[in-house]
């Protein structure tokens, strides 16, 4: 696997984040290992969050493992901690920020999938209703015996 994969696909991963939860700034550098071997860095600063492929000299953190740990960790196949009781996971410096980091979530989609699927009923209901409505309009006779649209 080569760094410039591996890098993507970690950024893919954290850019889904929800940072909403965020108060602390933290930089963190995450130095790939083995095949891919490279570095970059993780930063939360000013409300911002930033994924860049370079090398981060003054961070709150470093992170040492290989890219596919990255990747699992990254796309929460697997977490931090399970990874650092493995053995596939090192790091240097505070603690508290790899913590931080860690406990990001997916971004949340506007409203739920309940209520997503109460929506697409109430459409087609509607649906259906005006399709009802529109065939007893075009079908009243008249007094006079013609046919009138209404």
């Amino acid at each position: 696997m080569t760094y410039e994969k591996i890098f993507a696909d970690v950024k893919k991963s954290l850019m889904k984040a929800d940072v909403s939860s965020l108060e602390q700034e933290f930089a963190i550098q995450c130095n790939i290992q083995g095949e891919g071997e490279g570095s970059f860095y993780i930063a939360f600063k000013e409300g911002v969050f930033s994924v860049e492929p370079y090398d981060y000299k003054d961070n709150d953190a470093q992170l040492f493992a290989s890219g596919d740990t990255f990747i699992k960790m990254f796309s929460k196949k697997i977490c931090g901690k399970e990874a650092f009781e493995q053995g596939l996971l090192g790091f240097e410096g505070d603690v508290g920020v790899v913590i931080a980091l860690g406990s990001l979530e997916a971004k949340k989609k506007p409203g739920n999938s309940k209520e997503k699927e109460q929506t697409k009923k109430e459409k087609k209901s509607s649906s259906a209703k005006k399709t009802a409505d529109a065939k007893k309009v075009s079908a009243v006779d008249s007094a006079d015996g013609e046919t009138k649209k209404v």
